[in-house]
């Protein structure tokens, strides 16, 4: 495995370290934005001239440039909330080695991000989702798929019942000086709390990390410290999370949840019904089995191998039977069609309203070293 694989496991899996500063990072090098759109041309700005958008601060040459951002500071601004345009998600771009790609400005963590994405960077942005179908009897067919896949697995009054719920799952990874076990463990605590950690044994220590998401914000943990995500990078984590079918399926009752039946088709020679749910930063399609009921698989969009965005699909399987509800402990990853090994995975275990201790919702519980 590749170290940029690894580092799209990270952050696919434990989340990534987004280290918001007390003070703001100077964009940019000083480069006055607006100039540099408008014309093509690398000029800097005066100190006395600065404006403060976000974790950034953006100096300019003239005070009309400084009005023009004012005016459209989303227009002007390094983009994707300074996430890496081609990792995406919470990883940090550096500020000073940006890009200009059509008429928009973008940062990235290392100079192979850099060349990477501006010589294709079709392969990295997002694009807008297709418009949810909104028909009154489109969405009302959502609904009763949605409410056939609750039943299947038990029904409404034990899955709505669950007021925690554990996974935890471990993996071997391949490494030039041999192979890693990595354990990970996710903590849902309803109705908006999520911690996840990751712990990597190695020859000479064990390392612990964590990401931790509650409604007061998100965070990546280690090293005994608690550092921030940015919106990019709580959206991809929080969605991420809310795929597994237990939140998926139990935020139904919530507010801004919305399904919508896409049709019938076949997966693996199963004839399966589709419908598509949005929740939050959730966008995911069910393939739902026509005689079990039982969820088949999951779709989305994604970051892929090369972190190039593509369509994933997570084949479920091994259904068994957890406090009397029944849920799959396997997970078969495919991205555009081809297997995928970070997101495949079998879990050890399940464990349902066990107690959690809340001190591992708040931010300064911790994440080892």
């Amino acid at each position: 495995m590749s170290v940029l694989r690894l580092v799209l496991a990270m952050f696919l899996i434990a989340g990534s370290a987004l280290a918001q500063t007390a003070s703001p990072r100077e964009a940019l090098d000083g480069i006055d934005p607006v100039v540099l759109l408008t014309t093509g041309k690398e000029v800097s700005g005066k100190a006395t001239l600065a404006v403060v958008r976000a974790q950034f601060q953006y100096l300019f040459a003239t005070p009309e440039s400084k009005a023009a951002f004012e005016k459209s500071p989303e227009k002007y601004e390094i983009q994707l909330s300074g996430a890496c345009a081609r990792m995406g998600g919470g990883v940090t771009g550096n500020p000073a080695d940006y890009a200009v790609v059509d008429g928009k400005i973008y940062i990235f963590g290392s100079d192979d991000c850099h060349k990477k994405f501006v010589a294709a960077p079709a392969k990295f942005l997002p694009k807008p989702a297709p418009p949810m179908p909104s028909a009154a009897a489109v969405l009302s067919q959502g609904r009763a798929l949605v409410a056939r896949a609750v039943k299947a697995i038990g029904g409404a009054g034990k899955l709505d019942a669950v007021t925690t719920y554990v996974e935890s799952s471990s993996q071997v990874q391949k490494r030039p000086a041999g192979d890693v076990p990595i354990t990970l463990k996710t903590m849902w605590r309803f109705p908006g709390d999520i911690r996840a950690e990751r712990t990597t044994t190695l020859p000479d220590r064990t390392t612990t990390s964590a990401t931790l998401i509650t409604p007061a914000g998100a965070w990546f943990i280690g090293q005994g410290r608690a550092y921030p995500q940015n919106a990019e990078g709580r959206a991809a984590s929080e969605s991420g999370y809310n795929r597994q079918l237990v939140p998926l399926l139990r935020g139904r009752g919530e507010a801004g949840f919305k399904a919508a039946a896409l049709g019938a088709g076949t997966e693996d020679g199963v004839a399966v019904d589709r419908v598509r749910v949005k929740h939050g930063s959730l966008d995911v399609t069910l393939a739902i089995d026509k005689a079990s009921g039982l969820v088949h698989s999951v779709s989305f969009t994604g970051r892929g191998p090369e972190a190039e965005i593509g369509s994933y699909v997570v084949v479920l399987g091994d259904y068994r039977d957890v406090s009397g509800l029944k849920l799959p402990f396997a997970e078969r990853a495919l991205f555009n069609g081809a297997p995928d090994t970070i997101l495949s995975r079998t879990l050890d275990a399940i464990t349902i309203n066990a107690p959690l201790d809340p001190a591992l919702f708040q931010p300064g519980s911790g994440g080892g070293q």
